[in-house]
């Protein structure tokens, strides 16, 4: 009996996480808000309940020869239970600054931008992109525009590394600036280069700063002048020259020219990236500059995938003239721009069974 007892104490937290991670992922699916994330929300539905369920059958299995060894096996699965409840509080908090009333709005506005830059490329494939970004806000933003590495480094680390769910962060700041959304071309640009399988040809042309030219040269097909400004701005005053960072100098001469860096010349089934990232318009970006600055109407059809990197871009050069409304407005018109449809699509059912049993493996 006593066994039993210990038993279901832990069957009992077990069934209390999984009632909670489930009616999360139901409020969510059906919340306009996280339109962009029904992708998401399947990968994440199908790992965390196959997590659940391994550690529930386990916890049934229990019997041991004495109660020791029972009481045991079940505080070894309770850490398995903590490990799937971090994972997930992990998660939860980026998805749901979207119900914030300062933090939402400028969400919403993100989400078309990393959206925009990231399935430019595949679009131009002609293929449908794997899982798409996660973008929110971080206080603690790098001042160099890399994607934050801030969670625990153990078994939540590594299963948050293994998840097709990456994650964006943007500055804080950006809830009272929106043009620091251009941010979001960058970091696309480092997730682009590993989905597109062009890490391994950077680096040839590259070398150890491979990661960050690919996304400095990406940054510039997305937003054009914007990037060069994002980096000088964020680097102004800063002596940079590390294994994984060029120098200052060494950047914005590649923003200024990417294509004396040769990385874009690499090529996915024989398109070189420089095609792969075609659509931005800088005469169109002159005149939402134009028309941002002066609150007229003229930013319409807004439809195209190109629309919000182009319109942040426009954001990014009219912001001087008018900080607050070119904030204001371009919190209106981000929201409204770029087709219907998702961040990108969860893998196919199979490979996501494989993955949610691996990671359950690993988990017990």
């Amino acid at each position: 009996m006593r066994v039993q007892n210990r038993v279901d104490r832990s069957l009992t937290a077990a069934d209390l996480l999984r009632e909670e991670t489930s009616a999360w992922l139901a409020a969510r699916a059906a919340d306009g808000r996280f339109r962009r994330f029904g992708h998401h929300f399947e990968v994440l539905g199908a790992i965390l309940d196959g997590m659940l369920t391994g550690i529930r059958q386990q916890l049934l299995a229990v019997t041991g020869a004495t109660s020791q060894a029972a009481y045991a096996r079940c505080f070894h699965l309770d850490a398995s239970l903590s490990t799937v409840k971090r994972l997930f509080e992990w998660y939860a908090p980026k998805y749901d600054q979207r119900l914030d009333p300062l933090r939402g709005p400028v969400l919403a506005a993100a989400d078309e931008v990393v959206r925009s830059c990231w399935w430019q490329p595949f679009d131009v494939l002609g293929r449908r992109p794997p899982a798409g970004p996660l973008p929110y806000l971080d206080p603690m933003f790098d001042a160099f525009a890399t994607p934050r590495k801030d969670v625990p480094r153990d078994l939540v680390d590594e299963l948050v590394r293994e998840l097709p769910i990456p994650v964006i962060s943007l500055p804080a700041w950006a809830a009272r600036q929106a043009w620091w959304l251009v941010v979001a071309a960058h970091e696309t640009g480092h997730l682009v280069m590993h989905d597109l399988d062009l890490a391994h040809d950077a680096r040839m042309v590259a070398g150890d700063w491979a990661d960050e030219m690919f996304a400095d040269a990406y940054s510039v097909l997305m937003v054009g002048d914007a990037a060069a400004w994002m980096v000088e701005e964020l680097q102004h005053g800063l002596s940079v020259d590390t294994l994984y960072y060029p120098p200052p100098a060494e950047r914005l001469a590649l923003l200024a020219d990417p294509a004396s860096s040769g990385l874009l010349g690499l090529q996915v089934d024989g398109r070189p990236l420089r095609e792969l990232g075609q659509g931005f318009d800088a005469d169109l970006a002159r005149r939402w500059t134009s028309a941002l600055a002066a609150n007229d109407s003229a930013i319409t059809k807004v439809r195209s995938r190109a629309a919000a990197r182009t319109l942040v871009a426009a954001g990014v050069a009219a912001f001087p003239s008018d900080p607050e409304g070119v904030h204001t407005r371009l919190l209106e018109k981000l929201p409204l721009c770029g087709p219907d449809g998702t961040m990108g699509a969860a893998p196919a059912a199979p490979s996501l069974r494989e993955l949610t049993g691996e990671l359950t493996r690993r988990l017990l």
